[in-house]
């Protein structure tokens, strides 16, 4: 006898609740972590749509959870691959035989080099914070605690990298 479909779909969510942490699991260590929670949403949704009766809930849940996490993977690689040929296709727009243009280019990738230089003479902790922090976007605590340091000590690193990046501009006044 075949249960109606409403009562198998609250039987798959009522298994989905169980194995929950353990589809959580799964999802980090496929590589999903940030994204964990993301993808146990897509099953749930899927879950409540789900029609048809199920055999194995616990192998369906833990299939739909690699799916999902697969899924997100070649998503990721798609708007990668998107935004690569968009700056390509930019990049090749642009006219470098106008001199304006050029010569913005060029005071540009010297000044990169310049700023790169100053960075490099800094030294790690200086240079690589201020790299994670204007470039990145990461917090300031966010670095303290990676680098397992107070976040006194990453303002300071963050001032001698302002300090020598204004430099900069006063050389070539």
């Amino acid at each position: 006898m075949s249960l109606p479909s409403s009562t198998q779909a609250a039987g798959l969510e009522a298994v989905f609740h169980a194995l929950r942490p353990e589809l959580e699991r799964r999802a980090r260590a496929m590589g999903a972590a940030d994204e964990a929670e993301d993808v146990l949403q897509d099953v749930w949704i899927r879950v409540q749509g789900s029609r048809g009766p199920i055999a194995n809930p616990r192998a369906y849940l833990f299939r739909m959870v690699y799916t999902g996490v697969l899924d997100r993977r070649r998503g990721r690689l798609r708007t990668s691959a998107r935004e690569a040929a968009w700056v390509r296709d930019a990049a090749s727009a642009v006219d470098p035989a106008t001199s304006a243009e050029a010569e913005r280019a060029l005071i540009a990738r010297e000044t990169l080099a310049a700023v790169e230089a100053r960075l490099e003479a800094l030294g790690d902790p200086a240079a690589m914070i201020f790299r994670r922090h204007r470039l990145d976007g990461h917090t300031q605590r966010r670095i303290a605690e990676d680098l397992r340091m107070g976040l006194s000590t990453v303002e300071k690193h963050l001032r001698r990298a302002y300090a020598a990046l204004l430099g900069l501009e006063g050389d070539r006044a």
